[in-house]
């Protein structure tokens, strides 16, 4: 039984390649991409009012089992999400206070689950975005089987380690690193043509008359 650790992106984005991200939210993105790379409706984050932003970390585990996890951490650098696929398994978590912590000191971005998690309300005081498939009190199993770094499938959604990561009171939206430059450039113009949505509501306009919808018909 083994843990296997994938070759890790070397090149990592930084704050200055992060920055022009910071204004973009994940239903902007997703609209850029086609309604595409959505994660699950499923996952919600455990609080209000988070503004995630990192690189995945991805992880592959089995129901309940913690230790891939355990590993992905001992490897994590700042501005990490972790990214973990533990097969939506809802009755065991794989992810508590103790790890969370260690996060929060690794400088990590967040916590995406698509499983279950415990220790929330201890983790909703820790400052690091938090989102999940599902919440239970039984802890974890400790299997040795899983991956780290491999590409995954989250939410629905594949995801690749270095992959960027969204995630607010909306949900979560990945971004494919190798798409990033087009994305964002599509991003810039859904904020352009929203702001001028706004000031035309704003105005007096009615929104269906801005999205030039066809008029109705009388009903027969």
């Amino acid at each position: 039984m083994t843990v296997y650790l994938h070759a890790l992106p070397k090149r990592r984005l930084g704050p200055k390649g992060l920055g022009p991200w910071a204004a973009i939210r994940s239903p902007i993105a997703t609209d850029a991409m086609n309604k595409a790379n959505a994660l699950d409706a499923a996952i919600r984050p455990i609080k209000a009012g988070y503004e995630m932003l990192g690189q995945a970390l991805t992880v592959r585990a089995i129901a309940g089992d913690i230790t891939p996890l355990l590993h992905a951490l001992s490897v994590a650098q700042a501005d990490d999400v972790l990214m973990v696929d533990a097969g939506g398994y809802a009755n065991n978590a794989v992810l508590g206070g103790n790890m969370t912590n260690e996060a929060v000191r690794r400088g990590m971005a967040g916590l995406v689950i698509d499983g279950a998690m415990r220790d929330v309300s201890e983790i909703r005081d820790m400052d690091i975005p938090c989102f999940t498939r599902a919440i239970t009190p039984a802890g974890p199993n400790f299997s040795q089987i899983g991956d780290v770094g491999a590409p995954i499938s989250c939410g629905g959604v594949q995801v690749k380690t270095g992959d960027l990561v969204i995630g607010d009171d909306d949900g979560v939206t990945i971004v494919p690193k190798a798409r990033m430059a087009d994305v964002l450039a599509a991003c810039q113009e859904i904020l352009k043509a929203e702001a001028e949505w706004e000031r035309r509501i704003n105005a007096g306009d009615a929104f269906s008359d801005i999205l030039d919808l066809p008029p109705m018909e009388p009903a027969p």
